[in-house]
């Protein structure tokens, strides 16, 4: 991995994470979102300084907890806006080895359609609904939360979503706990990820619904859609199912996630994005009428569908 010192646009290599614990509590009413993530690193040679990437967050703390718990705060915090660099440095240096950089943020859920953005909706009843949803790649995980945001850097995800309680809530893995709060709120915990890179992670919350799952050689798929369309549903879960069985047995390979959640979103940059687990269409790109739908516009959905799910093999 190329140096700092010879390209100012690359992290240094000698940091490198292994796993993430993110946890988010966005407020869909006043766009907004609080955070924290935990990151798991293994430092090569003792430093000062540690460098990753962040964009539009206000870092409001950040610390290094070594192998048997010590912490180290960081006397300084500084985010480099236009280069989305935040460098944390520290009175002592941080020895090489295993530690855990733990950090405190906020953000705004922009309206960019990227990073950790707000998408809106208008239902049958005339009701505006507002989602919370990702879009990372290439780069743009930074937005959401601080990380080593280059593809090269993989690592695994737990991630952690703080939500209404009637909102719904889908990220990469299945859900492993959910727990009543205060204050109408609930959090959700899903499972670790596999090892990948940061443009994959993906969480989405809102006023959805999701079909009932279809077992395709064990792996459950479901279509998360916004609420009333679930009517829209059965030509892409049955394109999907078709999908996901076809790549396994063609590839000889099982599908390597725990479950496959196709998900629907109002508003969209692309056709779709392939993040393990949780790929995010263009609603238009997945719910549809077959009765009213000519065939290319069935075809080009069926293509959309294969594309997305042949990446869940390669990347």
């Amino acid at each position: 991995m190329t140096d700092i010192a010879s390209n100012p646009h690359r992290l240094p290599s000698s940091v490198v994470p292994s796993h993430y614990r993110i946890k988010l509590e966005p407020n869909l009413e006043k766009a907004t979102f609080i955070g924290s993530v935990e990151i798991e690193v293994e430092v090569d040679n003792a430093t000062d300084t540690i460098q990753m990437n962040a964009a539009d967050l206000v870092i409001q703390s950040a610390r290094v907890v070594d192998s048997v718990g010590s912490n180290t705060e960081a006397a300084g915090i500084v985010l480099d806006a236009e280069m989305e660099r935040l460098t944390l440095s520290f009175d002592s240096q941080i020895s090489s080895g295993p530690h855990t950089i733990v950090a405190e943020f906020t953000g705004v859920l922009n309206d960019q359609l990227h990073g950790f953005y707000r998408s809106t909706f208008t239902d049958d009843d005339g009701v505006d609904h507002t989602i919370a949803t990702t879009q990372f790649e290439s780069t743009h995980a930074r937005r959401a939360f601080p990380c080593f945001d280059e593809p090269a850097f993989k690592a695994s995800y737990g991630v952690t979503l703080i939500v209404p309680s009637e909102q719904f809530a889908v990220s990469n893995g299945p859900i492993i706990s959910e727990t009543d709060l205060k204050n109408g709120r609930r959090q959700v915990v899903f499972e670790d990820t596999m090892v990948m890179s940061t443009y994959l992670v993906a969480f989405i919350v809102g006023p959805f619904e999701a079909t009932d799952p279809v077992d395709v050689n064990g792996v459950p798929l479901r279509i998360v859609h916004p609420i009333g369309k679930g009517h829209l549903t059965d030509y892409s879960l049955e394109a999907g199912a078709f999908a996901l069985e076809f790549f396994s047995k063609y590839y000889g390979i099982p599908y390597p996630g725990q479950k496959l959640d196709m998900v629907a979103v109002p508003d969209f940059a692309f056709g779709a994005m392939e993040n393990l687990g949780c790929i995010t269409y263009r609603e238009v790109l997945l719910l549809v009428d077959r009765d009213r739908s000519t065939e290319p516009e069935l075809l080009r959905i069926a293509d959309v569908i294969a594309h997305e799910i042949a990446h869940m093999w390669f990347g």
